[in-house]
């Protein structure tokens, strides 16, 4: 039976890359600085302004790499001319996450190294909005905080972080794993961190920045990006203090970027490059259970470059809710685009 919370979504059969209507037209938030920019992060502030980050520079690596910034003003919908809110002199900047807690404080989580697998979590705190921020700080040693995608924020408080290790070494996996930290407004407390991990698998993922989405039965669900291919998944029962071991959902995926957000009736929407390149960024529903693919609809195409690393969330808008994407487009351009879910998505 066709579920009748999401007509948009639903109305084409299954499989059809028909593109997602857009609420109103996107928006480039980058300004050329760099010129190289990727890895965004969106969040909405308790006050209703939208807030976005993400790297630029030379190129992803570079020693001239920080972090940008841009607000988008909830009165006039006008965005900010982006600002540099995190620099390493010499050091690459990588990966912001933009955290807002209840409270009305921002946190800025990014990572630090001139490699991938050297990296090290730092973060600083904003109180107004991001006008002004808090000295840099490096995060407990052996924590990273959320490495990609959007952590959560669970009922007793802790924040739940999706994170992962990439080594270097010949044969040496990508591994994910999940940090909790007890006390968000002090992320630099080491007795506030922990953390557990999923098993790799049979045969074993090569699963790196596992999203995060909690679902209607309490449980919480974790989708990765993988060496092999495919979207990843495993859940937790307890709050993220024990996980099953991954397994392959349906999604195909060129080892990138991805993240989800709760739909009605248990479903999870993934935003994502469906397929086997980075040419389309497609917005997939899965059943709860993720192991059925349900709809697959087109974000936004081109011919050349990619469309890649979503930060996802969706927005209610009277009756209608409306799905909100930042993005890469190029390595030159941050876009954000808003998509029509259709009425009664709740």
């Amino acid at each position: 039976m066709v579920p009748r919370l999401l007509p948009a979504l639903w109305a084409l059969s299954l499989g059809a890359a028909t593109p997602l209507p857009l609420a109103r037209p996107e928006v480039v938030l980058s300004d050329g600085y760099g010129p190289e920019c990727h890895a965004s992060s969106l969040a909405k502030l308790p006050e209703g302004a939208l807030v976005a980050a993400w790297f630029s520079g030379q190129r992803e690596g570079a020693a001239d790499v920080v972090i940008r910034f841009a607000r988008r003003d909830p009165a006039t919908q006008a965005w900010s001319r982006p600002t540099t809110i995190a620099a390493h002199p010499g050091i690459p900047c990588w990966n912001p996450v933009l955290v807002p807690t209840p409270d009305g404080a921002l946190t800025l989580f990014y990572k630090v190294a001139a490699r991938i697998p050297d990296w090290e979590g730092w973060a600083r705190c904003s109180r107004d909005g991001g006008r002004t921020w808090s000295e840099a700080r490096r995060l407990p040693a052996g924590f990273l905080g959320p490495i990609r995608a959007r952590p959560l924020t669970l009922a007793d408080g802790a924040l739940l972080c999706g994170s992962s290790t990439e080594s270097a070494a010949e044969g040496r996996p990508w591994r994910s794993h999940f940090e909790r930290c007890a006390h968000p407004a002090d992320p630099f407390e080491a007795a506030a961190w922990s953390r557990s991990a999923p098993a790799p698998g049979t045969p074993p993922f090569n699963a790196i920045q596992p999203t995060l989405v909690a679902l209607d039965d309490g449980t919480i669900a974790a989708y990765a990006r993988t060496r092999e291919g495919v979207v990843a998944t495993t859940r937790s029962s307890d709050q993220g203090r024990s996980w099953s071991p991954l397994v392959a959902t349906p999604l195909p995926n060129p080892n990138a970027g991805l993240e989800a957000v709760a739909l009605p009736r248990g479903r999870v929407g993934l935003v994502l490059n469906h397929g086997k390149n980075r040419l389309t960024l497609d917005f997939a529903v899965c059943s709860p259970d993720g192991r059925t693919l349900e709809e697959v609809r087109s974000l936004d195409t081109v011919a050349r470059g990619e469309v890649s690393y979503p930060s996802a969330r969706l927005e209610p808008e009277g009756d209608r809710r409306i799905l909100q994407v930042c993005y890469t487009r190029g390595r030159r351009e941050i876009v954000f685009r808003e998509f029509d879910l259709g009425a009664g998505a709740r």
